[in-house]
């Protein structure tokens, strides 16, 4: 990083940290899907930073059962009045496996996004921090493993290869209507597109093709990453971009030697700093399955 990106990036870490509180009090931070795997991630942090309310169709500690697609929208103004920013990590999964069914419930969990948006627009929500995934890219991967791609950037147009994909790409070009200010207030928007969100269990790649296992090692982040890339975006004051949009979308993997999504635009309009590499937390076994 050149000495200005590690400026602005300085700059931006120590007021996200400033930005933690308002006027003296927590930032009140409403999280959805409370009870998954990724929320499950973010809670111990989240406990100590945020005054949390929790939103899951499941029940769990200090969770409030809601379901907030199918809950009249006027019962669910409460939940989002008072709120500084949504956490959207809320999912709904497939109930079978054949194309129509994915494609019904991805618009189901399409039609959620929206939702939300439009529940924080209508009730002052700031900012609503949505979770996103690679696969909204992922044909991208294809030709950087023929040598023919060395880069996948957030600016690229968005190429997925699954319903999966095609839903959470829909959920970041909806976050733009929303923040350009074309339906009113403009809402700040940011788009997670998380790759690895796990440990690397080397065991299910011994008797795989060798860029299987290379491709989790490019997109793995470390959970004290993911959770200063959410407590970053949540908390930095400016995230307006060139043309004064405050919409973004950043890629989810930790600062590894072999990563090949771009978080040049998370470091310099967050000050995300990734503290691992998975060439270092796997060593051995990189060694093992790579090198042996």
């Amino acid at each position: 990083m050149s000495s200005d990106a590690s400026s602005t990036a300085s700059t931006a870490s120590t007021a996200a940290t400033d930005a933690s509180a308002i006027n003296g009090s927590p930032k009140r931070v409403l999280l959805t899907g409370a009870t998954g795997y990724i929320a499950g991630q973010l809670l111990p942090g989240f406990r100590e930073r945020y005054d949390l309310r929790l939103v899951d169709v499941a029940p769990g500690p200090g969770v409030e059962v809601v379901d907030l697609l199918e809950t009249p929208v006027e019962e669910l103004a409460p939940l989002f009045e008072g709120v500084d920013v949504v956490v959207h990590t809320a999912y709904q999964r497939p109930a079978g496996e054949d194309s129509q069914a994915r494609y019904d419930t991805e618009r189901r969990n399409v039609d959620l996004m929206q939702r939300v948006y439009q529940l924080a627009v209508d009730h002052g929500v700031s900012r609503v921090v949505a979770a996103s995934t690679n696969q909204a890219a992922k044909w991208y991967e294809q030709p950087y493993f023929q040598g023919r791609r060395d880069r996948v950037t957030p600016e690229d147009y968005p190429r997925p290869d699954s319903f999966y994909g095609w839903a959470k790409a829909a959920y970041e070009s909806l976050g733009f209507l929303y923040a350009c200010g074309s339906l009113g207030r403009a809402l700040e928007v940011i788009q997670l597109r998380i790759v690895v969100p796990r440990e690397i269990d080397p065991e299910l790649f011994v008797d795989q093709p060798a860029h299987r296992y290379v491709r989790e090692l490019a997109g793995y982040i470390s959970e004290r990453d993911l959770r200063q890339l959410f407590v970053k975006s949540i908390e930095t004051p400016d995230i307006a971009d060139e043309y004064g949009v405050p919409f973004h979308i950043f890629y989810g993997v930790s600062d590894n030697a072999r990563k090949f999504w771009s978080i040049t635009n998370a470091r310099e309009v967050i000050g995300y700093q990734p503290q691992d590499d998975s060439e270092r937390r796997f060593a051995a076994d990189i060694a093992r399955l790579l090198h042996g």
